[in-house]
């Protein structure tokens, strides 16, 4: 009874073994050699799939096109008023959350045309003399800026310090366009301070009678801090003679020189030997023939220690010397 189960189960394992033997291979062969077989039946399967679709595959792909669907019609969206609703709730400009009113004609902000009228200027500038040529190129203009402290000649087109360019001179005023806001302005000389070498404004009581002093026919001594008091105020100056350009008859209207039509008694310029109807012609060897000229014989009497002026008098040249010590 028991020798038969043994001896089925003792086949059973026997055939396995030898099934498994002939799958892994015999002690003296390679590994797994049993089922080489069965997997190069897989690959020459697997080869054959493959020619097959590529040479087919051409007869596989459609020859038509897709038919094409029709595209939905669109409806236009229709906006009402409360879609923008979110745009005024987040307003950026006011913290309250409040659109302004719009801004009327008058809450404009003026715009002026840069040919409209000069009007007066707000800048730190003061007109302190004009000299106006024939020729407008050739005026010039004594303008004092005080916000740099400066005082200088200027003529049509010149640069005042950066704030404005000089248009137009004339007497007892000067026009430019300021640069800031590109408009026409002018500065002028109010009637009661005019000056055009008229001899309009009195000679102080404080000057001393020492401030020249006489060495020669045609030589004076002056002292530095007379020479900083009278250029310091050149209004003053400018206001204690009268002076006109020379021109003599047959030059072609040419300036030679400046001309002194009247003296205010005990001026300065009476004290530097002047006369009436003498004729400023050239300084420190240089003519005198434009307003330009003229104005640098006074910035050198700032820091010159000798000054020589070429005057004609009576119809002859001297030489006028001054020694400022």
């Amino acid at each position: 009874m028991n020798w038969y189960p043994k001896s089925g189960l003792l086949h059973s394992k026997v055939m396995l073994g030898i099934s498994l033997e002939k799958l892994i291979g015999q002690k003296d062969r390679p590994p797994f050699e049993g089922i080489y077989i069965y997997i190069f039946a897989v690959l020459v399967g697997y080869w054959g799939a493959d020619l097959t679709i590529t040479s087919y595959r051409s007869d596989m792909l459609p020859s038509d096109a897709p038919p094409v669907r029709a595209k939905k019609a669109q409806t236009a969206k229709r906006t009402y008023k409360s879609d923008y609703d979110v745009i005024a709730q987040r307003n950026i400009f006011n913290s309250d959350g409040k659109i302004p009113p719009a801004l009327s004609a008058g809450d404009e902000e003026e715009k002026i045309p840069q040919d409209a009228p000069a009007v007066l200027s707000r800048l730190p500038v003061k007109l302190l003399g004009t000299l106006v040529h024939a020729n407008p190129g050739r005026s010039i203009a004594t303008i004092n800026v005080s916000g740099k402290s400066t005082t200088g000649a200027y003529k049509v087109d010149s640069d005042l310090e950066g704030l404005a360019t000089v248009t137009k001179i004339e007497r007892r005023r000067v026009t430019f366009r300021n640069k800031n806001n590109g408009r026409l302005e002018y500065i002028e000389i109010p009637e009661d301070t005019k000056i055009s070498f008229g001899m309009k404004a009195p000679i102080k009581k404080t000057d001393k009678e020492g401030a020249v002093a006489k060495t020669g026919e045609f030589e004076f001594s002056v002292k530095r801090s007379d020479v900083t008091k009278y250029t310091s105020n050149l209004s003053s100056i400018l206001n204690q003679a009268r002076m006109v350009p020379n021109r003599p008859p047959g030059g072609g209207g040419t300036v030679e020189g400046f001309r002194f039509t009247s003296i205010q008694p005990g001026s300065i310029f009476e004290k530097l030997g002047f006369q009436a109807n003498d004729v400023i012609k050239g300084v420190n060897g240089e003519e005198v023939n434009s307003p330009t000229k003229a104005m640098e014989m006074f910035n050198l009497l700032k820091n010159s220690s000798d000054l020589r002026l070429t005057v004609e008098r009576n119809g002859s040249e001297e030489e006028f010397r001054y020694n400022i010590e």
